[in-house]
């Protein structure tokens, strides 16, 4: 493929290519040139030994087993089933010369616009052999900065011999000069030293993936058909400017990244080529619009072909017997059941659908049992129903076909709540009740070591607080997480509703990383969304200062942290999760959650005069003792909306020592209140716990 005779300059063009901040491949590409000089060579010999073919050659089709790793938090990142579905059909649109904008290849190359004869399927067979639907979910804060490290995550990684792995996140972390707003990579295929080698797939954002939910309609999946691109082979076609090199003759030569990025009727950037053609911005390998992106060249077809078959781990991969293993191509047996769904909560009436997923054979017969919904059974692969209470519910598929049968029973499968939660503001959690897990509605995820704890030996107030237990010897990125029961905020509409908590931590070292985060999910779902982040410097009480096994000593080693919720006000159910990310240095306190019109730990105030309150938390009787030097003086107790709901003793003319048994009087108190002394012509407030 002699396109241009300066081969060396067009290996150091493509090394020293400038970083185009959309796509991490040439980055990456150099990184791996640094590591092990061979690649360079390698990939010469590859380019140089392409065979073609013509057009009028029917090539036999390839297929590609697909998994798509979502790396999520249970935000928007945690994309549908349909919209990678949606993702998996552009993709084969375009790899078959079947592209929405196909119509729109102009003169110059609709002759050499190629059908690749390559196709993308969902696996339906996991590494372990059980039925999958491609998609495998990873519960990790890491899709907020992606980097090669979400392909070392536990269980987010399969045999690169296999499958065609896809990483979706919502941030590509890129510590490289001049990344701008980059949406994916991947390893060019010469970059990969055989199976198994981790760093081999794509990494893509989730807003580049189909054009339904998150996916962005205008690019038409053209990022992600660039970056498999990459992981067949190709390069871009402005690869080192107009004296530079794709190994593609049919590909004119572009001046720079973005020159096509407006799609230019009659742009041609460059007079180096012969015969002299305007810029071929319909490439996928360009950097044009993705509203202008519609093809693949002939020799494109012929090298990414060749890809798959010259290196062993593409060639295993699209091989008739792991393209069986992997459940893309049925055998004749028995099916397996599987089924998915796209929601595991719903509310009351709220619909879910759901798939039948079975796998390694046809299934002639599908018989679903829905326990508790308005449809008992149904004989369709798709299902949509709903459920009338709430409740946990048990879900039933049978498949089969002229082999046999297969049934799997899933109990509790979907949970379905009210639309409108009981607890109504204001909601408070001072972790001082000994059973407050078991009665308050809130949920500590994860279990074991790796959870947050109650710790009876420190507190903001009171006598115990909840404690993410952060060491050295604990794991970085470990997440402890605190759910609260849905809420009903529409009690205090108007009134600046806000959730609010106290926290405790320093950094042990500068290099320390932990992180807390709060997340609100609406409605009845789990789709959580993210109200703030405070990292370690901003989480420290004291930004200057590091201290090894911190624990809090005094209320100045605790701060508040809010959001405002008035935007929020008229959610009839809502639920919020706070988030500790692990950087395996220090622990993270948290204390006094307060969700309603105050903040939390605010509500007290400096005092002009002492005043003693005993005990506190306190049950049935409570002692107050202060001193009233002049005027009158009354007491009453507050709930956290500021309404009055006793009066301890009517305003009255007093001086001196004041003391008041204050008995409940058969008044049911539970939770935390303000205790209101007006004396010495001022207002003071006190936070008081009545546990009962």
């Amino acid at each position: 493929m002699a396109k241009y005779k300066y081969i060396q300059l067009i290996l150091m063009c493509f090394i020293f290519s400038k970083m185009n901040g959309q796509c991490l491949t040439d980055f990456y590409y150099q990184k791996a040139i640094e590591k092990n000089p061979r690649i360079e060579q390698q990939a010469t010999q590859f380019y140089q030994s392409i065979q073609h073919f013509s057009n009028t050659q029917r090539a036999t089709k390839i297929i590609i087993p697909v998994v798509f790793h979502v790396i999520h938090t249970n935000g928007v990142e945690n994309i549908s089933k349909a919209q990678i579905e949606d993702a998996i059909r552009l993709l084969n649109l375009a790899f078959s010369n079947n592209h929405p904008n196909k119509g729109n290849i102009r003169a110059p190359f609709k002759s050499i616009a190629s059908n690749c004869e390559i196709e993308f399927r969902l696996a339906k067979i996991d590494p372990n052999g059980q039925c999958t639907d491609g998609i495998n979910r990873i519960y990790s804060p890491l899709h907020l900065s992606a980097t090669d490290e979400v392909k070392n995550i536990a269980g987010a990684r399969w045999d690169n011999s296999k499958y065609l792995n896809i990483w979706t996140a919502s941030f590509i972390d890129h510590q490289t000069p001049g990344g701008q707003g980059v949406a994916g990579y991947s390893y060019l295929p010469y970059s990969i030293q055989g199976s198994n080698d981790p760093i081999d797939g794509v990494v893509i954002l989730h807003n580049c993936i189909g054009t339904i939910g998150t996916g962005r309609a205008d690019l038409l999946g053209g990022t992600l058909t660039h970056e498999v691109g990459h992981y067949l082979g190709l390069i871009h076609t402005f690869n080192g400017g107009c004296f530079g090199s794709d190994y593609c003759d049919d590909t004119p030569p572009v001046a720079n990244e973005f020159t096509n990025g407006g799609c230019p009727s009659n742009g041609n950037s460059c007079s180096s080529d012969n015969p002299d053609l305007i810029d071929q911005w319909e490439n996928y390998m360009d950097y044009s619009s993705g509203a202008c992106q519609s093809m693949f060249s002939n020799d494109q077809r012929d090298i990414m072909r060749s890809t798959l078959a010259n290196f062993s781990f593409r060639a295993n991969m699209v091989s008739l017997n792991n393209l069986k293993a992997t459940g893309v191509e049925l055998d004749n047996q028995s099916p397996i059941a599987f089924f998915t769904s796209n929601i595991r909560t719903a509310c009351v009436g709220e619909a879910v659908t759901y798939y039948n997923n079975a796998c390694r054979a046809i299934t002639t017969s599908v018989l679903w049992d829905f326990e508790g919904a308005n449809l008992n059974s149904a004989n369709k692969d798709t299902v949509t129903v709903n459920y009338s209470k709430p409740g946990k519910y048990k879900v039933s598929l049978n498949v089969s076909n002229i082999y046999g049968s297969d049934l799997l029973t899933a109990p509790a499968y979907i949970e379905i709540r009210d639309r409108v939660a009981q607890l109504k503001p204001a909601l408070l959690q001072g972790f001082e009740a000994l059973d407050w897990l078991n009665t308050s509605g809130w949920e500590i995820w994860e279990q074991g070591d790796d959870a947050f704890k109650v710790d009876p030996t420190v507190a903001y107030s009171g006598s115990k607080c909840l404690i993410a237990p952060i060491n050295n010897m604990a794991y970085k990125s470990q997440l402890y997480e605190l759910v609260s029961p849905p809420i009903d905020l529409r009690p205090l509409k108007g009134l600046s509703p806000k959730i609010s908590l106290m926290a405790a931590y320093i950094r042990q070292s500068i290099s320390s990383t932990e992180k807390l985060r709060l997340y609100m999910s609406r409605g009845c779902g789990d789709v959580w969304e993210l109200l703030f982040q405070k990292g370690a410097n901003s989480l420290s009480y004291n930004s200057s200062a590091y201290q090894s096994n911190f624990k809090p000593k005094n209320k100045s080693e605790w701060q508040l942290l809010s959001h405002n919720l008035s935007v929020y006000e008229n959610d009839s159910n809502v639920r919020f999760k706070i988030q500790v990310e692990s950087g395996g240095t220090n622990s993270v306190y948290i204390d006094d959650i307060n969700i309603s019109n105050y903040y939390s730990g605010i509500i007290e105030t400096e005092y002009a005069f002492q005043v003693q309150i005993f005990p506190n938390p306190a049950n049935q009787f409570l002692s107050i003792n202060y001193q009233n030097e002049s005027g009158t003086t009354e007491v009453w107790l507050e709930n956290m909306l500021g309404q009055k709901i006793v009066q301890v003793i009517e305003e009255q003319s007093k001086c001196g020592a004041i003391a008041i048994d204050f008995k409940q009087n058969g008044t049911a108190l539970n939770g935390l209140y303000i205790l209101k002394i007006r004396a010495n012509n001022q207002v003071i407030s006190k936070k008081l716990i009545f546990a009962n």
